[in-house]
């Protein structure tokens, strides 16, 4: 399902406190192997955690994940899609922002 940048929030507001993993890649054509991996309780960040340089306009969602902080600008997102990878439930979602592809998604929890 594709989703706007409120949509976004909202997905990852629906799962704070959740075990995630956090992933960035390059997007297009000049796809590397470079990137970061993160995995961790999904929490809200403080604004003022965070500091930006000349930033474009528009909103700015801060995330941790574990120790790391996710910073999504309304203003570099181009789109993003959820899949529920069979489970019936959306599980990861995907998002670009500029030339950046941020993959969120939830750890399974232990059965038993």
């Amino acid at each position: 399902m594709t989703m706007d940048f409120d949509g976004l929030v909202a997905w990852l507001r629906g799962r704070l406190g959740r075990q995630v993993v956090a992933a960035t890649q390059s997007a297009g054509a000049a796809v590397g192997n470079t990137g970061l991996s993160v995995s961790g309780p999904l929490l809200v960040r403080d604004d003022g955690e965070v500091v930006l340089i000349d930033p474009p306009p528009g909103r700015v969602e801060a995330f941790a994940v574990g120790s790391a902080t996710l910073v999504l600008l309304e203003g570099d997102f181009v789109g993003a899609a959820t899949t529920d990878l069979g489970t019936g439930d959306s599980v990861l979602v995907q998002a670009e922002f500029g030339g950046l592809v941020v993959t969120v998604a939830e750890v399974p929890r232990a059965q038993g």
